[in-house]
């Protein structure tokens, strides 16, 4: 007779219920689960790959030129992509091209004339100001840029304005900054654009970012006039222009950068954040302001090697000594290697 309460041990693997029996997974659930999915995505992928390729069929610069000249909703985004390739190494000859520079000037003087306010008109008129800042033939594109850099009819056309000019900059770059000097529809068009302000104050922070860029120019154009103006430049209220100013100054290793770059090197500095509204937003552009016064600090060491620059080397070494609780550990880190690398130069001066 069976014993009631003894277990029979092949009923402890059986299920409760009318369940089945539990068995590992097979070889073709396996593939069902995961390398169909696989293949799948894997397809999707390559017909991505093949549409885009496509897309990319004929865009050579010269083709680009020609479908600009056919303006059509999408144009800008021509225009970019003309800019990117203009910066890829591999095109680097067709900067030297005045034919392909001589039709997209063409191309921008006739945005300009027509000078339509709509998004995708005032992103062309940047993106065309971006690809012809690439080229070294600067009798072809300064005339235009610096039309540009000038021409508004309404506000949105700041965006412009700025995008020529950071265009000049390049241009100055790429053709050398002292044959440029001497131009001065160019020096009186910056100066005019670090000038400007507005009594209107949805323009103000435009306006301010314009004086920032013109800044900028005259510190990579440089020469005395250019010179001279950042100096003014460097009490301008607006932070950015301030820094941009005594960057350009410091670039050509003028001592007069030092008033602003201590400014820019104190970690207790609120003001240069003032714009940003959110707390990420306030640390992210202290930590730039910060790396932008060591840079500006070791080119100024390395074209100076006169003057005394003591306090720049103390800002630096309080930056070591400072706790920079505002920024996490990896931009502690980064920012105390660049100051030492600053200080590390300074210290090698023969003044």
């Amino acid at each position: 007779m069976t014993d009631p309460h003894k277990i029979d041990p092949t009923e402890q693997t059986r299920p409760t219920g009318d369940l089945p029996p539990i068995e590992p997974p097979s070889g073709g659930f396996l593939v069902q689960l995961f390398l169909i999915p696989m293949v799948i995505v894997g397809i999707i992928v390559m017909v991505w790959l093949m549409f885009s390729w496509l897309a990319h069929m004929g865009s050579s610069p010269q083709d680009l030129v020609r479908d600009l000249k056919r303006l059509n909703p999408g144009s800008w985004q021509k225009a970019l992509t003309l800019a990117d390739l203009l910066r890829n190494p591999d095109y680097d000859q067709l900067k030297q091209d005045p034919q392909i520079a001589r039709e997209l000037a063409g191309i921008l003087a006739e945005q300009l004339d027509a000078a339509r306010l709509d998004a995708e008109a005032v992103k062309l008129r940047v993106f065309l100001c971006r690809a012809l800042g690439e080229f070294r033939v600067p009798e072809e594109v300064l005339p235009i840029l610096l039309r540009a850099a000038k021409q508004e009819t309404d506000p949105v056309e700041i965006d412009v304005r700025r995008a020529a000019l950071e265009a000049l900059a390049i241009v100055s770059t790429n053709n050398g900054s002292r044959e440029l000097q001497s131009n001065a529809e160019l020096t009186q068009t910056l100066f005019r654009a670090s000038r400007e302000r507005s009594q209107n104050s949805d323009e103000t922070e435009s306006r301010a970012e314009l004086r920032s860029t013109a800044a900028f120019v005259l510190g990579v154009l440089g020469g005395p006039e250019s010179l001279d103006r950042l100096e003014l430049l460097m009490d301008d209220a607006y932070p950015n222009t301030r820094y941009n100013a005594a960057l350009g100054l410091s670039r050509h290793g003028d001592v007069r950068s030092r008033r602003v770059l201590l400014e820019m090197l104190d970690p207790g500095n609120l003001q240069s954040a003032q714009a940003e509204e959110h707390e990420e937003g306030k640390a992210s552009k202290r930590l730039l302001v910060i790396k932008n016064g060591i840079r500006g600090s070791k080119q100024l060491a390395e074209q100076n090697q006169d003057d005394d620059l003591s306090g720049i080397t103390h800002a630096l070494e309080a930056i070591l000594k400072s706790d920079l609780k505002l920024f996490n550990s990896r931009a502690q880190r980064g920012i105390r290697i660049q100051a030492e690398e600053a200080l590390i130069r300074l210290r090698s001066r023969k003044v």
